[in-house]
């Protein structure tokens, strides 16, 4: 809806539209958790190529990963082994991966420079109590050089689909197309386009939530209340005029802004510390609020549940240049990346663990579309490159976290690109979760949801409900 500016909808005239949520049948479930058995799922792409290799530290896989990654590899961009003498040093978590710094801040034995109230243990502390699990040389079938083709392709979850993979999924699970779904940012991702009339709703700023063509920039409060209440008179007698797709469409998109506004017009505040204060993260606090604004969205008792959420982490993770590696008193800008993902990644974690309808109802995953090459450049940086860890985070035992997972497949062989050889198609991974936490069965995986796949089993991450 170009117009209202509450949210981005792909239109297809063909497509069937029903809206099949009746009063009888939100009565059914509890309006605090999503329906039908599921999860609340969280997808958190990680856009620019993390590397992984700095996130997850390969410390004692064996001596010849040791002598290439701190030698040859990565001799000035390496993060020193949990033990080193170092100051700052990666946190041990099975004896033979360990984790940066700043992904464990809080923790016991880690050196925190600019203490913050979110440090509470960030990724350690989630594996240690087993409500992370991390999936190593995960990646794309069809991974490329480029960042564009390669996110595209995992938020379409393959190279030749139409529409969003989490769009299928709602599909697949037979969720009514006014199913909430929801985007804490600018911008509806590819991920959440649908074919069939779903809508995904855009919140950029919660507490600004409302039309967007910017009447109080230039008119008085009470002037811009009137324009807008007759722009919405506007929109409600275009839509109101018959049952076709679009006016459909309109009306179901018109409802999910009047439900959430009655929401997001209302303060909340939070079980746990986020991290938004621009002096620790490079993203100014977006992800902190956005994971923020999901908590309060789901935990809100809506008649129509958050089923599905979606954030593009950004604040430059593409470091082709002057990187960093665990120093806060010079070049920090890996360190901030790190921390932003695990504080506030936490801190969502312990925020919805604190109302009891949320325990063990929602899992948090976490992509990038590529890893970045086994070597550091010339300018202090890392490249493109292909394997990385995919994370997947969960709550009182929905999940089997506390371990790493995946094939390693060491470091003397490089994959696509000169990096990480990949042994795990991401998909598997969501697959696995689906299947599990989600009510989906493995048909809907192969069909629906990821065509072409041929999807048998999964690592055994999620719990079966």
């Amino acid at each position: 809806m170009r117009g209202f500016g509450i949210t981005n909808l792909l239109f297809d005239s063909h497509a069937p539209f029903q809206l099949t949520v009746s009063a009888a049948a939100d009565a059914a479930f509890s309006p605090q958790q999503p329906p039908n058995q599921r999860d609340l799922l969280v997808m958190i792409f990680v856009r620019g190529g993390l590397d992984g290799l700095n996130l997850l530290v390969p410390f004692n896989t064996s001596v010849n990963d040791q002598n290439l990654y701190y030698n040859k590899l990565r001799p000035t961009l390496n993060v020193p082994a949990p033990n080193s003498t170092a100051a700052r040093k990666a946190s041990d978590l099975d004896g033979r991966f360990a984790l940066h710094p700043d992904a464990a801040r809080g923790a016991a034995g880690v050196n925190v420079p600019n203490a913050h109230g979110s440090d509470t243990g960030g990724f350690h502390a989630l594996f240690q109590r087993g409500d992370l699990a991390i999936v190593d040389a995960c990646g794309s079938p069809d991974v490329t050089g480029s960042h564009f083709d390669t996110e595209l392709y995992v938020d379409l979850g393959g190279k030749n689909n139409q529409g969003g993979w989490l769009a299928r999924y709602l599909d697949a699970a037979g969720e009514p197309n006014d199913a909430l779904a929801v985007a804490p940012q600018w911008g509806i991702p590819p991920s959440l386009l649908s074919l069939t009339g779903r809508s995904a709703v855009a919140v950029p700023d919660p507490e600004n939530f409302g039309p967007q063509w910017k009447t109080r920039q230039w008119t008085s409060h009470e002037n811009a209340s009137a324009l807008e209440a007759a722009q919405r008179v506007l929109l409600e007698q275009m839509y109101q005029r018959g049952g076709d797709f679009i006016e459909q469409v309109g009306r179901s998109a018109l409802q999910n802004y009047d439900m959430l506004r009655d929401v997001l017009e209302t303060s909340y505040t939070p079980s746990a510390p986020y991290l938004t204060d621009a002096s620790h993260v490079a993203d100014y606090g977006h992800f902190g609020h956005s994971l923020k604004t999901v908590a309060q969205l789901a935990k809100s008792s809506l008649a129509n549940p958050l089923r599905v959420a979606t954030i593009d982490v950004g604040g430059g993770y593409d470091t082709h240049d002057n990187q960093g590696v665990a120093d806060w008193s010079g070049n920090s800008r890996y360190c901030r990346l790190i921390t932003n993902l695990a504080n506030n990644i936490k801190a969502f974690c312990d925020d919805m663990n604190a109302d009891p309808a949320w325990r063990g109802r929602f899992v948090v995953v976490v992509v990038s579309e590529f890893g970045r090459v086994l070597y550091e450049n010339a300018s202090g940086g890392t490249d493109h490159g292909a394997g990385n860890v995919m994370l997947v985070v969960g709550s009182h035992g929905n999940i089997r976290g506390g371990q790493v997972y995946g094939e390693w497949p060491g470091l003397k062989h490089f994959g696509f690109n000169d990096g990480l050889q990949i042994t795990t198609d991401y998909r598997r991974v969501l697959a696995d979760i689906l299947t599990a936490r989600m009510n989906v069965g493995v048909q809907q995986v192969n069909s629906v949801i990821f065509p072409g796949l041929n999807y048998a089993s999964g690592l055994g991450i999620g719990v079966p409900r």
